[in-house]
């Protein structure tokens, strides 16, 4: 069978845990005196866990009973399990086994979401995989209390305190310079939201102040300049994206659950300013979008990069920069694609050191009308054989030519782990929940690309 080949050469990636550990015994005292008695060492059993659940309306709810399927290095599969009633599995990592899929309910009643994640051979904590809630479930209540409108507020007690200074809000430019002109202004007001965030930017540009104001409170003649209390410290750095898309990010964690209250998410060239005492925890955003060239007349590809980086209280900022764009990728891609399978070859490696995962969404129907969604998350460099999934789950001979879209994502985070499974043991033990703060956190950059049919 011939290879799909992304890239020109294919650069084979190892990952190597030293799992070995030494035990002691009855025996190894036998064998202080005799010699000839070999002393036997330990092997650390090679074992796989995960737990498999859905967002709950409240919290995650477990998700039992779904299929474990093991694979060797060809996508055979050599042996199966269930997760428990309470969504795990821990087990030994079978005699040939190379891969694992945990295979369940999509979206609707006939849709399969397909999780494989290669190169587990080791043995890994895989931590939560997430599918669908249950169709069986009721919805969950949606809350009524989100609507907005807009509201008309005085800025003339501001202006005449601050003239000439620039009114930011948590994303845009609402006033370019404050006076006597500037009577009311219009500003959106939801229910669902607990603050608003100002801020006032000098017209040197080397000044600000911002303010936290209750959404209950914005309303007519409520802006005033008596609560603008918190100082703002400049960001140490220049924009690095001529087209206006770096960002000065703050936010305010709320309690354990990963959620972030947004303070400021506004263009540097608005305001390159952050406030310790508003906001906890602040990064500087990059991100660009571009579309790709691929030679394809089926697809339309494109790519978004992102990257972020930590910005001390100071304003000191070590700018992550983006990874760059692969071009040749998707016309190498498309020209390879001679089988319309899924057995294909890939090579990310060279694209930036940083990058150490890659993740693979294939999007399709199966000739018997079964719509798959299937996540394939493996190295930036390696080969996806022609995974069978047993009783579990039949692709039914499905087209790669016919698929609905597909994406590939690579991402890292410089300052943690960077082996493969010790990446995504290191994921598993935060339980999904990002802590900006952190040294691991220091830092993140990620390339999308997504292929879209032409209609």
């Amino acid at each position: 069978m011939k290879k799909i080949t992304l890239t020109r050469s294919l650069l084979s990636a190892a990952i190597i845990l030293s799992l070995g550990g030494c035990g002691g015994s009855s025996s190894d005292k036998k064998s202080e005196n005799n010699p000839l008695t070999p002393t036997v060492e330990k092997v650390a059993e090679k074992t796989i866990q995960l737990k498999t659940a859905y967002r709950g309306c409240e919290k995650d709810e477990v998700q039992p009973n779904i299929d474990i399927v093991f694979h060797n290095a060809n996508g055979e599969v050599v042996a199966t399990a269930k997760t428990d009633a309470e969504g795990k599995y821990t087990g030994t990592v079978p005699e040939a086994a190379k891969h694992v899929s945990a295979i369940g309910a999509g979206a609707g009643a006939d849709t399969n979401k397909v999780f494989t994640f290669m190169e587990i051979d080791e043995g890994v904590n895989l931590g939560t995989i997430y599918f669908a809630r249950p169709g069986s479930h009721p919805t969950c209540p949606i809350e009524s209390d989100y609507s907005c409108d807009t509201v008309d507020v005085d800025l003339s007690e501001l202006a005449a305190v601050y003239p000439g200074y620039q009114l930011v809000d948590e994303n845009r430019v609402l006033e370019h310079a404050l006076s006597n002109s500037s009577h009311t202004i219009g500003v959106p007001k939801c229910e669902s939201n607990g603050t608003h965030h100002f801020a006032l930017v000098s017209p040197s540009g080397d000044e600000a102040v911002a303010a936290r104001i209750p959404v209950k409170n914005v309303s007519f003649d409520s802006l005033k300049s008596e609560a603008f209390t918190h100082e703002g410290i400049k960001v140490s750095t220049k924009s690095y994206i001529s087209d206006g898309s770096a960002r000065i990010m703050s936010l305010e964690p709320e309690g354990t659950n990963g959620a972030y209250d947004m303070g400021f998410f506004v263009p540097e060239d608005y305001m390159p300013f952050v406030f310790p005492s508003l906001e906890s925890t602040f990064n500087y955003r990059i991100s660009r979008h571009e579309d790709l060239y691929t030679g394809s007349s089926d697809f339309n590809t494109s790519s978004y990069i992102v990257s972020r980086t930590v910005i001390a209280d100071d304003g000191t900022v070590d700018v992550e920069l983006p990874v760059n764009v692969n071009h040749d990728f998707g016309s190498v891609f498309f020209a390879g694609n001679v089988n319309n399978n899924f057995n294909f070859s890939y090579d990310f490696s060279h694209v930036d050191k940083r990058l150490h995962m890659l993740r693979l969404n294939f999007d399709f129907t199966t000739t018997n009308g079964l719509s798959v969604g299937w996540e394939v998350q493996g190295n930036v460099a390696g080969t996806l054989p022609d995974f069978q999934f047993g009783d579990a789950l039949d692709f039914e001979g499905a087209d790669f030519s016919a698929l609905k879209e597909f994406s590939i994502l690579l991402w890292a985070h410089p300052h943690a782990p960077q082996g493969l499974n010790d990446y995504r043991s290191f994921l598993a033990s935060k339980e999904g929940v990002f802590r900006f703060s952190l040294p691991e956190y220091q830092s993140y950059t990620s390339i999308s690309y997504l292929f879209t049919p032409n209609e």
